[in-house]
């Protein structure tokens, strides 16, 4: 498993596990038309390819295929986690989420936090997170519920 860090020339590849993972593993807690509109993210290639070059997102590739993709941004918020469905629950989100956080730390953030989809939630959990709070975001107007979550890093 080679995890390393993401280069512009990814962006289409990125954008696939997202709408992979959204369409694949988030139907099965959210309704079609959430899944259409979360999966309809990013619209804009170019300013995807400029938020993923903030703070620092890493890419996992298997066989010379990127599988999975994570990002740290700012510096004490995981902003993205997600993991092409034929790859899911092969260690590939740990292995970045591993990364991300001794990111953080080492760059002396003591409370990571994130914002967890209904099935990203146990992910988080089990890596120890809390649950700050359950929210309701509004997109293209279809709401989706989503947790704000934190762990203390020691």
């Amino acid at each position: 498993m080679l995890i390393r860090e993401y280069q512009p020339s990814d962006v289409e590849n990125i954008i696939a596990i997202f709408r992979n993972a959204i369409i694949n593993i988030g139907s099965t807690a959210y309704n079609a038309k959430q899944i259409e509109v979360w999966s309809s993210y990013p619209e804009d290639i170019e300013e995807f390819m400029q938020l993923l070059s903030q703070g620092i997102t890493f890419v996992a590739v298997h066989n010379n295929q990127l599988v999975a993709f994570g990002q740290l941004n700012p510096s004490n918020h995981i902003a993205f986690l997600y993991t092409a469905s034929n790859f899911n629950r092969l260690g590939y989100a740990t292995k970045i989420y591993q990364q991300l956080e001794a990111q953080a730390f080492n760059q002396g953030v003591q409370r990571l936090q994130t914002d967890a989809s209904r099935i990203s939630k146990y992910f988080f959990l089990k890596m120890g997170f809390y649950i700050v709070e359950t929210e309701i975001v509004e997109r293209k107007q279809v709401w989706l519920e989503r947790f704000k979550m934190e762990k203390i890093l020691t």
